[in-house]
């Protein structure tokens, strides 16, 4: 079994209504595929945790990556293996922020859109590290290899 993680950017604004259409046209698929998982949505970003059979997963997460609805995939772990399904029961479980008004969806949009944020920084300074390293690395071989 397989489990994924990832965040997302809303390609362009979604209303409630086609948040919960996404919802219940995957949980379709996902019934015929063995895969369950839930969705959030904050009005702007998607996190999804999807688990399934690896075969299934991957043709789902290849779906994803060239959905049109979503922008800046950013994949936040996948896990396989024997794994215990943290969402057995729910072919896709949809908690659609945007429509809900209570602090407590306030506070979740808050925490998704900062975890977005952070992630995308991360990315940036492993991005830097990996290209520092390899100027390095290049700069130190070309000077071990210059005979004069």
């Amino acid at each position: 079994m397989k489990r994924v993680r990832y965040f997302s950017r809303f390609a362009k604004a979604l209303t409630p209504e086609q948040v919960s259409d996404i919802a219940e046209s995957s949980a379709r698929r996902n019934r015929e595929d063995g895969i369950t998982g839930m969705l959030i949505a904050s009005g702007e970003l998607f996190f999804q945790l999807i688990e399934g059979p690896d075969d299934a997963m991957d043709d789902l997460v290849s779906r994803i990556l060239r959905d049109p609805r979503h922008r800046n995939v950013l994949m936040l772990g996948t896990e396989q293996g024997e794994l215990q399904r943290l969402c057995p029961d729910w072919d896709m479980r949809k908690l659609d922020l945007a429509a809900e008004i209570s602090d407590r969806s306030e506070l979740a949009k808050s925490m998704l859109a900062s975890a977005f944020n952070l992630h995308g920084v991360l990315d940036n300074l492993v991005d830097t590290l990996e290209q520092f390293t390899w100027r390095e690395f290049l700069a130190s071989e070309m000077a071990e290899s210059d005979p004069s």
